[in-house]
């Protein structure tokens, strides 16, 4: 083979290996595996919300929601201004259980009691019954309201509604009564110096009756003081307590702190005098506040059709004497506190005249 064709051959060879590796070079590159994606709902956080669908938790509602559709902070504003005595909020549906001691939500936590009959189905339950939830019984008030649902009439827009989800201006007015009283423990001390209360549009005033005290301002649905205002002169507050004490439009209401006495129960009359012979014994009480101080006596016909106040008197006894005739007459007593405030009405006493040659003479019907 002569020398050119060699090197052909040669140049033929290195040619065809640069198009390999040039061929090579353009090749792609190999793909990574796919991540794999995902899955809604895998992150529930402790109460059940899925965060990587917008829900968190709203201790107001006692659900998860998102906040750009539902109002939360709204929400808290109106509930908790409806507690009880035993501190449960009724508004968010919750009652007390003597059983178990605490506040509960009877479609939650079952809570065996008196007032709650037992149920499987709620045909159990009989007239009146909305659900048999957790073995008890839920009945309907007298609007067709679920209370335990956490649901109250609002006769503004006649229907039941829960505070927190629709506004009803009585229900808040009630809430706010409801808290507001809750100021009138400091205001009921042992000696009267305590406290007055007042409520104007979404606030609390409680005014100190200790001499340059001033007032502390509170909101619906939050216990802790919005601003403490000193008795000082305009200029000399601050903004806030001026716009609280002078700029609302609204007018003061003073709030009832007074509890009524408890009612007698143990009215009685004595048959052997000539006339009506009252008497009974004093109302437990459980601070100065509820003890009764007078009783208001009233008199009716045998139907109480027509009732008068007969008698005012801080004796815990009373004689009618009747001036003849035959006639039966109705008996009842109210307590009243210092503040002028009643109880309810006593057990009622019926007494008749039995008249012989127009004398009196005693006598009474059980």
């Amino acid at each position: 083979m002569n020398v050119p064709a060699v090197f052909a051959m040669s140049f033929a060879i290195l040619l065809l290996l640069g198009c390999v590796s040039q061929q090579q070079s353009v090749l792609p590159p190999i793909p990574s595996p796919p991540s794999p994606p995902t899955l809604v709902g895998g992150d529930r956080d402790a109460h059940g919300c899925i965060g990587s669908a917008g829900y968190e938790w709203c201790e107001a509602l006692s659900e998860c929601i998102r906040p750009w559709e539902t109002n939360c902070t709204a929400a808290e504003v109106l509930v908790g201004g409806d507690r009880d005595s035993h501190g449960c909020i009724g508004s968010a549906g919750y009652t007390w259980c003597p059983e178990k001691s605490k506040c509960l939500r009877v479609w939650e936590e079952n809570c065996t009691s008196a007032d709650g009959r037992q149920c499987k189905t709620v045909s159990d339950c009989g007239a009146g019954a909305a659900r048999c939830a957790n073995g008890t019984c839920t009945q309907y008030d007298e609007h067709g309201c679920v209370p335990d649902g956490g649901y109250s009439w609002c006769p503004e827009k006649s229907k039941c509604l829960r505070g927190w989800e629709e506004e009803c201006p009585s229900l808040m007015e009630a809430a706010l009564e409801e808290q507001a009283k809750s100021y009138c423990i400091s205001a009921n001390t042992a000696f009267g110096s305590g406290n007055t209360v007042y409520t104007c549009g979404e606030y609390i005033r409680v005014a100190s009756n200790m001499p340059g005290a001033g007032s502390t301002f509170y909101k619906l649905g939050n216990y802790d003081p919005v601003a403490t205002c000193p008795v000082v002169a305009p200029d000399a507050m601050s903004e806030q307590c001026r716009l609280l004490l002078f700029g609302s439009n609204c007018v003061e209401k003073k709030v009832q702190c007074s509890s009524a006495p408890g009612a007698v129960t143990d009215l009685f009359d004595d048959s052997s005098f000539v006339g009506a012979q009252l008497r009974w014994t004093t109302p437990a009480w459980s601070n100065l506040d509820s003890m009764a101080v007078d009783y208001a006596i009233y008199r009716g016909d045998e139907n109480l059709s027509v009732v008068s106040l007969i008698k005012t008197t801080g004796q815990t006894e009373y004689d009618d004497v009747f001036d003849g005739g035959k006639q039966t007459f109705a008996y009842f007593v109210r307590a009243r506190n210092a503040d002028g405030m009643e109880s309810l009405p006593s057990n009622i006493i019926y007494v008749q005249q039995l008249s012989t040659f127009n004398q009196p003479s005693p006598g009474q019907i059980d």
